[in-house]
């Protein structure tokens, strides 16, 4: 398996799924790790001859669970921008049948960089193995039909190639959609680090730390992708299925969007992470509520198992032992309210004839976090916003699409509190714009009136009043 992207989340679900395959006599494959940007972990996983620990903690079925491995998965780690020519020679292999990738949202676009070097690999395969076993192309970056989205962008690049190329793609490449599901944040702090260090008794640059709930579902026809890449059988986190709508959708509206919904009220309200805002007086009700009440007649599944995967969602948000911020959760804040909220909002209105109170308090709580503010940042920073008088800083590709609103309703940026006349011409701007949604969410029935209604009580009342 060839892999771009040498972060935490592909070694605790695609490396740690592998190793368990290869462990139970399923599989015998490795993995080739390529970092194809300056900022990655390729000395550190070559430093440990690709050995890293994993840990798994958290609530499962109301009680602890923690469990601790060793993964061997990873062979070696490649730089592209020094070992290309490695990575090429990798690809050239006949052993070699899949391409997994994990090179962020941003990284996911026609102008970013990984599109074309993925290119530049399959048409190395084309050139030295053009008669080699099928190649399966299966992207893990959180975008909706990933899978088509990647063939379109490689069948757009490979036009500037010769024909017997894009020939070669359609009968020798296969792209998967899929869906990743494994909550994990990063390096643990220092202080828990030293505990699990003490307990293993060596240290390790690599250890990472995630939940136990895990879900890696591609989308294909099983028994060809179980020829290829047979590690679904040791392991119940993969599925091959030839939809995974269904996998997607309870991710996406349930997961992701209570994640979404929530993540500007919790900062807002001073609230640093997920499990804090889970136990929180005001914040954990509203949850509970948005996200049984709302979201989950939101989503296009039936309701039983999607309030069975909703509860499993509280569970997984409550776990003590990772560190989950929501200030890294509202990065590209923007991006994420049009995937993973607005469908369920208008989904919600279609299908209850009534308008999801507590999602126009998240587009309203959404619409204030995002107000950028030049006065009190740092000097050639990144933008920020203020609340209460304090600022922060906004790290969203598409806060222009918000901060347009804000300038054309508020153009000499009054300070104090924004009176309501100005709130109420920013909401019926700013849910009126389908490049910001997705659609317009002003011609939902009551909806505008919700949220101008909601951001005026957040802005003169605060979050804790404004959640009820």
């Amino acid at each position: 398996m060839l892999q771009f992207g040498t972060g935490m989340l592909l070694r605790a679900l695609c490396a740690a799924s592998v190793d368990a395959a290869n462990r139970a006599g399923a599989f015998n494959g490795r993995i080739v790790v390529v970092q194809s940007t300056p900022h990655g972990n390729a000395r550190a996983i070559n430093a440990q001859d690709g050995l890293f620990t994993l840990v798994e903690r958290g609530l499962l079925d109301g009680g602890p669970s923690e469990r601790t491995r060793l993964i061997g998965a990873v062979a070696r780690a490649l730089v592209a921008d020094t070992e290309w020519q490695a990575v090429r020679a990798a690809v050239a292999q006949p052993e070699l049948q899949v391409i997994v990738s994990n090179v962020t949202e941003a990284g996911f676009r026609l102008e970013a960089g990984f599109p074309a070097k993925l290119v530049d690999v399959l048409h190395t395969r084309f050139e030295r193995l053009p008669d080699g076993p099928p190649l399966y192309v299966i992207p893990t970056e959180l975008v909706p039909d990933n899978g088509p989205r990647l063939a379109a962008m490689i069948d757009r690049l490979a036009s500037q190639c010769d024909e017997r190329f894009r020939a070669w793609l359609t009968t020798h490449v296969r792209f998967c959609s899929s869906l990743v599901d494994r909550i994990t944040t990063g390096s643990p702090p220092p202080e828990a680090r030293a505990a699990l260090e003490a307990d293993l008794g060596y240290s390790d640059e690599l250890l990472t730390v995630t939940e136990p709930y895990a879900l890696w579902a591609i989308e294909g026809e099983p028994a060809a992708l179980r020829a290829a890449f047979p590690i679904d059988v040791a392991s119940e986190a993969v599925v091959f299925a030839s939809d995974i709508g269904m996998h997607r959708e309870r991710k996406l509206r349930l997961l992701n969007g209570s994640h979404t919904a929530l993540a500007p009220l919790a900062l807002l309200a001073g609230v640093a992470t997920v499990r804090e805002a889970a136990e929180h007086a005001r914040l954990g009700p509203f949850l509970e509520r948005t996200l049984f009440q709302e979201l989950v007649p939101g989503t296009d599944m039936p309701a039983a198992p999607a309030r069975a995967f909703a509860a499993g969602v509280l569970e997984r948000f409550r776990n003590p032992w990772l560190r989950h911020e929501w200030r890294v959760i509202a990065t590209n804040q923007t991006m994420k309210m049009r995937v993973r909220v607005a469908p369920a909002i208008e989904r919600f209105v279609q299908h209850e004839r009534r308008v999801p109170q507590g999602l126009a308090l998240a587009c309203a709580a959404h619409l204030r976090y995002l107000r950028p503010v030049s006065e009190g940042a740092p000097s050639g920073s990144a933008p920020h916003g203020r609340w209460r008088g304090a600022t922060y800083p906004i790290v969203d590709a598409d806060l222009p699409l918000v901060a347009r609103h804000w300038l054309a309703a508020d153009p000499d940026r009054a300070s104090g509190p924004i009176p309501r006349d100005t709130l109420e011409r920013l909401t019926t701007r700013a849910l009126a714009d389908e490049a910001l949604w997705g659609s317009s969410l002003a011609r939902l029935p009551g909806f505008l009136e919700a949220t101008t209604q909601a951001l005026a009580r957040l802005e003169h009342e605060g979050v804790e009043a404004s959640l009820g």
